[in-house]
């Protein structure tokens, strides 16, 4: 069998590379500079040389292709039919923590030997084993979960990376009514739902929300890396989108508000297409981040674009960013926490639909879904991530 995979929710690198050397130290190792490929070669003289590659991906390295993975590994889960359904759903818990992938290479079928040492590795990576045509193991060689929704276990022991474990997963009754309020309300709308999907916003979750100051220095950064994306797609000249770009920002005063990625927009005369459409689609989070200020009234169901040049308009009305922000009035948290919660489970509706090649549900915009995910993940402090980082797990 060649066909091996090895998950976890540690993103570090570095910590891999210590744990390969450590059990690879009488064998000769080459790992690349960026710590995404390690290949060790054993035997030699009187044995046969065996070589062992390990492809490595994770959230940070390339995380539009790693979370695409992960909503495809939750999809083809969430359908099997499980024999032990509370297994199923701490599996589908354990897959949204993930942050790392090692692809196994190899030139023959994986022997016992190295079978041994995939376990040990996922041992010390507190890990999964993706093994053979669907089948999800331990670090005991246990059967978790396969595609045949058989375990070979009665329990499953979710654990993540410290960078989960901030009450993230805690199941409590206020998160508990949430899911089922948004479960309900999606129900009456004909949108699919999943009922394995975690109560992960709980009222418990309140501590985490940015705070005013926050989502308004926030708001002024999208809108302006927004407004220039909007700008270059409409081919409007490098000068003229220059001036315009740098009077918000002095008006604003919002050099220190940018990202490292908006920053970096912000400074390329001709940026790509890929980030022009990218920041350009930030509108939509830009909608939220006005409506948790107050300045929106409502978050309608997401089938269709923001009103763009409302939007813009609200934050261009201050001659300040002193103003736009006094201006502002946070909504109080259980409102953005149901909003959170609601476009969740929206955008599993969607990225379900994505897997199994269906249209998309009641009318729903995906992209739209998206960004409002993405804003909503970030003003609940989703995972303690900044604007960058933020994930969109389903």
């Amino acid at each position: 069998m060649k066909n091996a995979a090895i998950y976890s929710s540690i993103p570090d690198l570095k910590q891999l590379e210590e744990i390969m050397r450590t059990l690879y130290k009488d064998q000769k190792m080459t790992v690349k500079p960026d710590r995404t490929h390690i290949e060790v070669i054993q035997g030699g003289l009187f044995r046969k040389k065996t070589r062992k590659g390990f492809n490595i991906m994770t959230s940070q390295t390339e995380p539009a292709q790693f979370s695409a993975m992960i909503d495809g590994m939750g999809g083809f889960f969430y359908q099997v039919p499980a024999v032990n359904k509370q297994v199923q759903q701490k599996v589908l818990l354990k897959l949204s923590t993930l942050n790392m992938v090692i692809g196994i290479e190899t030139e023959e079928d994986i022997s016992e030997e190295f079978y041994g040492e995939l376990l040990h590795i996922v041992r010390s990576l507190d890990g999964l084993l993706f093994w053979g045509g669907g089948q999800l193991l331990n670090g005991q060689g246990e059967l978790v979960l396969d595609a045949n929704g058989n375990s070979g276990v009665e329990d499953y022991i979710v654990t993540a990376h410290t960078s989960h474990l901030h009450n993230e997963f805690q199941i409590t009754p206020t998160g508990e009514s949430r899911k089922q309020r948004s479960n309900t309300y999606l129900e009456k709308q004909g949108i699919p739902i999943n009922t394995t999907l975690p109560a992960r916003l709980g009222d418990e979750q309140a501590s985490r929300i940015r705070t005013r100051d926050q989502v308004a220095e926030r708001a002024v950064a999208v809108c302006i890396t927004a407004v220039k994306g909007e700008c270059v797609g409409a081919g409007e000249t490098a000068a003229a989108t220059r001036e315009l770009i740098s009077q918000i920002i002095q008006q604003y005063k919002a050099d220190r508000f940018f990202t490292a990625e908006e920053k970096a927009f912000i400074e390329q005369e001709q940026p790509g297409e890929d980030d022009v459409v990218r920041f350009s689609w930030r509108y939509e989070a830009l909608w939220v981040l006005l409506w948790a200020l107050g300045y929106i009234d409502s978050l309608e169901k997401p089938t269709q674009i923001c009103d763009v040049p409302e939007a813009v308009s609200i934050v261009q009305q201050f001659d300040s960013f002193a103003a736009f922000r006094d201006g502002a009035q946070l909504r109080i948290a259980s409102e953005i926490l149901d909003a959170a919660d609601l476009i969740y489970r929206y955008d599993w509706a969607c990225v379900d639909s994505r897997v199994h090649q269906r249209p998309i549900p009641g009318g729903l915009d995906a992209g739209v879904v998206h960004e409002r995910h993405y804003a909503l993940n970030w003003l609940t402090g989703y995972l303690d991530q900044e604007w960058d980082d933020v994930r969109t797990d389903t």
